[in-house]
């Protein structure tokens, strides 16, 4: 819903669930003092520019937990993936950009996605726009956990995958991981680009790789990467989460 002075109306959705293969209600883990959802709120409620931020769970406690904090949560059905859960709390709302923010990033500068929807914003051609940054070192881009990206012309994604990407000619150097970014998992969709996506079935290279925004790619959808300097500590495991309790108590 564009507004008569031509601003795009902008939602921020932060899909949150219980279970974690890894780490089991991690979104309600202790962080000092708060769950961690809560810490991404807070963090994300310093976006300029946002008409809408919202928790997306279909558990009643991050629900509570979030609502008692003062942020907006809705409960919605069971989905099998962020965005699906993302996508039903945005078909409730005339957003005209909508984010998909992880929540499990609660030192992810605000920044980050300014960029992304400074980016949507000036490239009408953008379906999809997220974030990458520079390898620091090869063993990080040979680490199946970390997702490379390589790009073309503009920031144009051309592939995503957990292996160590572009490959290298036999007998050159070994120094791929200049030529491709890691990717951060955060996503501005344009409102009919989301649509679309959740409208398709998992593509085959999805099914492989295990990275939901192949499937855009797979049906010719645009993903520009936005380069940023660095990621923040994410929370996948427990150890992650002993590492941002640190990084914060450092910080006061």
């Amino acid at each position: 819903m564009t507004t008569r002075n031509g601003k795009q109306r902008v939602l921020v959705v932060v899909p949150a669930r219980y279970g974690s293969s890894r780490f089991p209600g991690k979104a309600l883990a202790d962080l000092g003092g708060r769950p961690l959802v809560v810490r991404v709120m807070e963090n994300a409620a310093r976006i300029p520019g946002v008409d809408r931020l919202v928790t997306a769970t279909d558990d009643e406690r991050i629900c509570a937990a979030v609502t008692a904090a003062g942020f907006e949560a809705v409960m919605t059905g069971r989905h099998g993936t962020g965005t699906e859960r993302v996508g039903e709390v945005a078909a409730a709302d005339p957003a005209d950009i909508v984010v998909n923010l992880q929540g499990d990033e609660p030192l992810l500068e605000p920044g980050a996605v300014t960029a992304l929807l400074d980016h949507l914003r000036g490239h009408p051609e953008t379906d999809i726009a997220t974030c990458g940054h520079r390898f620091s070192g090869a063993d990080t881009w040979r680490d199946p956990n970390a997702v490379k990206v390589v790009c073309g012309a503009g920031g144009r994604a051309l592939y995503f995958s957990r292996a160590p990407i572009p490959g290298n000619f036999p007998g050159r150097e070994p120094d791929g991981h200049t030529a491709a970014l890691r990717h951060v998992g955060i996503y501005g969709f344009r409102r009919a680009a989301l649509e679309r996506f959740l409208a398709m079935e998992q593509g085959v290279l999805e099914a492989r790789e295990g990275l939901e925004q192949l499937r855009a790619l797979e049906a010719g959808m645009t993903i520009s990467v936005v380069e940023i300097d660095a990621a923040p500590v994410g929370v996948d495991t427990p150890q992650d989460l002993a590492r941002v309790r640190r990084i914060l108590e450092a910080g006061d």
